[in-house]
């Protein structure tokens, strides 16, 4: 007997419209939209999206403003609720469950893999990249093509570091100021979770405490 499809999170808690425009106005706040260019973007018709437009704005999530005969949308900075939503967006619909999905037929070769940066920390804007970071046995070539559509999809430039395994945990174990500065710092997990990172810093420790062959 086929198991039933499993929902994710956000799918339950948010219907699938609501979360592509929720997304899109709330992980680029600063940016406006009139209803055929949001449309476009989530590949629906725009009469899908007047009353979640409506709905939205009238609770206060996004606010509204008319330029000659178009009305503009965009998220509401002030909302109670705008940090909270934006948080639970950016681990779900709007980036990690993207990138996850994207990677999905990798997922047996990669380690783990992380979003760093200002993203991470909540702190971006409009024109930030998603910077990536995956340990596995693969290479550049294999995800090309799967974080070309979730670039697509989100709308951000995705700058990934690549790393194997064993080349990571040495860098690690050379203490590394580039691997050091992202790990003490925020990151939104794709693949894997502290516990994989862990496992990597202690291979690490193998590699540092190795001993050196005997100069001749």
């Amino acid at each position: 007997m086929r198991r039933p499809v499993r929902k994710s999170l956000i799918d339950v808690l948010i219907p699938h419209t609501r979360q592509g425009v929720l997304s899109a106005t709330l992980l680029r706040p600063t940016r406006s939209w009139y209803l055929a260019d949001l449309a476009r973007h989530l590949r629906v018709r725009p009469s899908s999206l007047q009353r979640e437009l409506a709905m939205l704005t009238d609770v206060g999530i996004l606010k509204s403003h008319r330029q000659g005969r178009m009305v503009y949308f965009q998220a509401d900075t002030d909302c109670p609720v705008y940090p909270e939503l934006q948080g639970l967006l950016t681990k779900t619909a709007g980036l990690v469950d993207v990138l996850r999905n994207a990677l999905n037929s990798l997922t047996n070769r990669i380690t783990t893999c992380f979003v760093y940066g200002s993203i991470a920390r909540h702190d971006e804007t409009t024109a930030s990249d998603v910077d990536l970071l995956l340990v596995g046995q693969l290479g550049l070539a294999d995800i090309a093509l799967p974080l070309r559509r979730a670039q697509e999809s989100i709308g951000r430039e995705i700058n990934p570091k690549l790393y194997r395994p064993e080349e990571f945990a040495k860098r690690l174990a050379a203490n590394d100021h580039f691997l050091k500065s992202i790990l003490k710092k925020p990151k939104l997990f794709v693949i894997g979770t502290e516990r994989d990172l862990k496992q990597l810093w202690n291979q690490g420790k193998v590699f540092r405490e190795r001993p050196r062959p005997p100069n001749n």
